[in-house]
């Protein structure tokens, strides 16, 4: 029903003319429905105020009574009374008659509010509008009304009426306000209506809901532990038996879930069971309509990829912006304007929707068409901005941080840029941000105080330490930046517990820095962690320099590698030690007791054995299993041998008859000139095998892969001498880096490429580059840096996803035949 009409049929009702029989008879309907929805809901919770009250109902349910008082009086009165708290007071009569009549005048309106208070989720269903919830669309494998029997394609569903989908089944429903939801198999759901919008009840299973614009309210998802409210998005949503989880495609979704309340935001999720966290990607997989979400990804792969060929490397040596610093800033970021890039990626993604027709009909969607009216609107500013845009986030001391966006503002430009601010926000739907422009600055906050404050200190802080340091990241170039101020942070979030906070703290981090630079011409990411004097704790582990000899034992095809260079073992053991005997004093007895079973001093011979740099390779796969090479420097192999022998002695001698299939069997033979030990789980088919070469220890999944590992560093092609890996060599990697991590992505997304079904991902395959990050470390910082591009990055996580889904299916469809 419009508006128009429902202010009609309002009006037409207030001049009807009705009898007061009538009137009697639908007041007391109207009570009766009120007084029975809120009985039948306190009758489902008063059982569970005892549980309530000694803290043993479970965190859900919890979650849900708190709810439920925070609406029923009536009820939080018998809680009262069951906790002994309710008490008469006797109150002194009024001699004035005047007051006598506000009190009741004022109990009359209590009373009245109380009853709108507990029956307004009854009237808000009372108001919804009439005809069926939902239309089924299609229904393939299955669909049924509960109880009911089948339906099919045209079918009505009415309020509450419970539908599932059978196995290998899969539905689309039509609701009343165009929303489309597509059903898996094995789903169950019933939908209801009120005046503020529609909410699709999900017992179990998982939909994919194309929300349509809601003219009024939210539509929204409830499962047993989860919220998501929208206004008009594509999302997924699925609950089991361990927790719901929410995925955005498009849009943003409010979701609320125990302990949590978040706005997502394309390729963003939320778990209520940190355990179920997966991917956009595999949320959405089971739908018929994921191939075309695959296509979709692969133009938007090669739109990343055009657009990052024709990003501008001119880096910024000054800025104008780091003048106005205020006083207390914690975060600083800043990025070049990026107005002309943005129209060659609108230029890039008209190109793709001619070339790929699943992503042109996304394109040409409505959704499409609104992202290009909100690029267009960014773009009308942009071009009335200089070169640089910069964020702050500051800590006044009230508690509270204030954020704030920086832009110079050319000269004479004011009145336009006004004006497209305007235009700006006002196409976004959403209330415009209070900002000012001057006739040099334009400055944006999140409310009016937080700008008047930052308008007030604009400069104040550009004399400070933080300043100096950001200064100095400029003298160097400037692309991409982003600044924090540690201690800062840490104070400000004293009372969190997270272990970024905790691990900042205590191995006393002064300044982080996150860089995109172009030093040589190519895009670099660099990260850098300044600390307050020497490096101490665990941030001292990583040593200065390496020298990179246990890394020419990895061979040059391997899928995943790494290498680090540390301290001295023994050391790093005793940091350990120490560390965790803070955290449990309880540790240092159990290690003793340990040695006791040992050996005296087992721990420190074991450590003081070993060197200080190791380096590891996974291969891939064999019939035998996964294949593995790993190096490490050896001071005295004897002792390893020994020690290792006497842990597998020790470890067997205390297992109980009945566990005798889990002992470790340990071996030693000669062969080639060389003593080849192994170890191997009596009931496993996987084990280790090790020998030495030239000061290192050469371990493997089997002798093969060693093998062939000693080869590798005896003029056998290795990593580190091979094309693919010093072509991703940053410029300021130095001579000796103390850390590497590889991640050859065409090897492991071509280990999927033959099961893709999508021939546009499967020639994209051969485009990706690998991934490459080098550490070095210096008394006060470590730094860490790489030529890979984060948005590269992610689009490769992404595939990779998006190809074990494919090969999930591939055997799922060949099962079944």
């Amino acid at each position: 029903m419009s508006e128009e009409r429902l202010e009609r049929a309002l009006q037409e009702m207030k001049q009807e003319d009705v009898d007061a029989g009538t009137l009697e008879a639908a007041r007391a309907r109207a009570w009766d429905a009120v007084t029975d929805a809120a009985g039948a809901s306190c009758a489902e919770f008063r059982p569970d105020f005892r549980a309530y009250l000694s803290g043993e109902l479970a965190g859900n349910r919890r979650l849900l009574m708190d709810d439920h008082l925070s609406r029923c009086p009536a009820c939080r009165v018998s809680l009262a009374e069951m906790k002994g708290e309710r008490r008469v007071v006797a109150m002194p009569q009024r001699s004035s008659r005047r007051w006598v009549q506000w009190g009741s005048l004022a109990a009359a309106a209590a009373l009245l509010f109380a009853v709108l208070y507990v029956g307004r989720d009854a009237i808000d269903s009372m108001m919804a509008p009439g005809g069926p919830r939902a239309t089924v669309v299609s229904a393939a494998g299955g669909l049924y009304r509960l109880p009911g029997g089948a339906l099919e394609a045209g079918a009505s569903i009415g309020e509450k009426e419970l539908v599932r989908t059978g196995p290998g089944a899969h539905a689309v429903l039509r609701l009343a306000d165009g929303s489309i939801v597509d059903v898996n198999e094995g789903t169950e759901l019933f939908v209801t209506a009120a005046w503020s919008g529609r909410a699709i009840h999900l017992q179990r299973g998982d939909v994919i809901v194309r929300a349509a614009k809601q003219r009024r309210g939210h539509l929204r998802v409830l499962t047993r532990d989860s919220i998501a409210s929208v206004k008009g998005t594509v999302f997924a949503v699925s609950a089991g038996m361990g927790g719901s989880v929410v995925s955005v495609v498009e849009g943003s979704v409010a979701v609320s879930q125990p302990g949590s309340e978040v706005l997502l935001s394309p390729g963003e999720q939320a778990a209520s069971n940190p355990a179920l966290a997966t991917s956009v990607e595999e949320a959405v997989a089971w739908s018929p309509s994921a191939e075309e979400y695959l296509a979709i990804l692969a133009s938007l792969v090669k739109i990343e990829r055009q657009l990052a060929e024709n990003l501008p490397r001119d880096m910024r040596t000054t800025s104008a912006l780091l003048s106005y610093l205020p006083p207390g800033a914690v975060v600083y970021g800043a990025v070049p304007n990026l107005g002309g890039t943005l129209g060659q990626a609108l230029g890039l993604a008209e190109q793709q929707s001619a070339e790929n027709a699943a992503f042109g009909a996304w394109w040409n969607s409505e959704t499409g068409l609104r992202l290009r009216q909100i690029v267009d609107r960014v773009q009308s500013v942009s071009s009335l901005l200089g070169d640089e845009i910069v964020f702050c986030a500051a800590s006044p001391g009230s508690g509270e941080e204030v954020p704030m966006v920086m832009a110079r503002v050319p000269s004479g430009r004011r009145a336009e840029l006004a004006s497209a601010l305007d235009g700006l926000f006002a196409g976004t739907g959403e209330p415009a941000p209070p900002y000012s422009v001057s006739e040099d600055l334009m400055v944006v906050s999140n409310s009016p105080s937080n700008l008047a404050w930052a308008l007030g200190h604009l400069g104040q802080g550009a004399g400070s330490a933080f300043a100096a340091a950001i200064g100095e990241r400029y003298k160097r170039g400037v692309g991409w930046l982003i600044a924090l101020d540690a201690p800062a942070e840490v104070k400000a979030a004293s009372g969190d517990d997270a272990p970024p906070v905790e691990l900042a703290g205590m191995i006393g981090m002064k300044y982080l820095f996150l860089e995109q630079r172009a030093p040589a011409g190519a895009e670099e990411n660099e990260l850098t962690l300044a600390f307050q004097g020497p490096r101490k704790g665990m941030a001292s582990w990583l040593a200065d320099t390496g020298s990179g000899g246990a890394a020419e034992y990895l061979p040059a095809d391997a899928l995943l590698a790494g290498y680090v260079s540390t301290r001295e073992p023994w050391q790093l053991f005793q940091e350990f030690t120490a560390l965790m005997t803070r955290e449990e004093p309880t540790f240092d007895s159990h290690l003793a007791e340990a040695n006791a079973k040992l050996g005296a001093g087992f721990m420190d011979d074991l450590t003081k054995a070993m060197g200080t740099e190791g380096a590891f390779a996974f291969n891939g796969f064999s019939v035998n299993g996964p294949t593995w090479v790993m190096a490490a420097l050896a001071n005295d192999p004897a002792v390893i041998d020994s020690s290792l022998q006497k842990l597998v002695e020790t470890f067997n001698a205390e297992l109980a008859p009945e566990d005798q299939g889990k002992r470790i069997v340990f071996g030693q033979e000669s062969a080639g000139g060389r003593v080849w030990s192994t170890m191997k789980p009596a009931s496993f088919p996987f084990g280790v095998t090790w020998t030495y070469d030239e000061g290192y220890m050469v371990a493997a999944s089997d002798r093969a892969a060693a093998e062939r590992a000693i080869g590798t560093r005896h003029g056998g092609s290795s990593l580190v001498w091979s094309s693919a890996f010093l072509g991703q060599l940053p410029s300021s990697a130095g001579m000796h880096p103390s850390a590497f991590a590889w991640l050859n992505t065409k090897g492991a997304l071509g280990i999927l490429s033959a099961l893709s079904p999508n021939p546009a991902l499967t020639k994209l395959l051969a485009e990706r580059d690998p991934v490459l990050v080098i550490f070095d470390g210096a008394a006060e910082r470590i730094h860490a840096a790489s030529r890979t591009r984060l948005s590269g990055l992610i689009m490769d996580v992404m595939l990779l996803e998006s190809l074990g889904r494919a090969r999930e299916g591939l055997q799922t469809q060949t099962v079944g035949q």
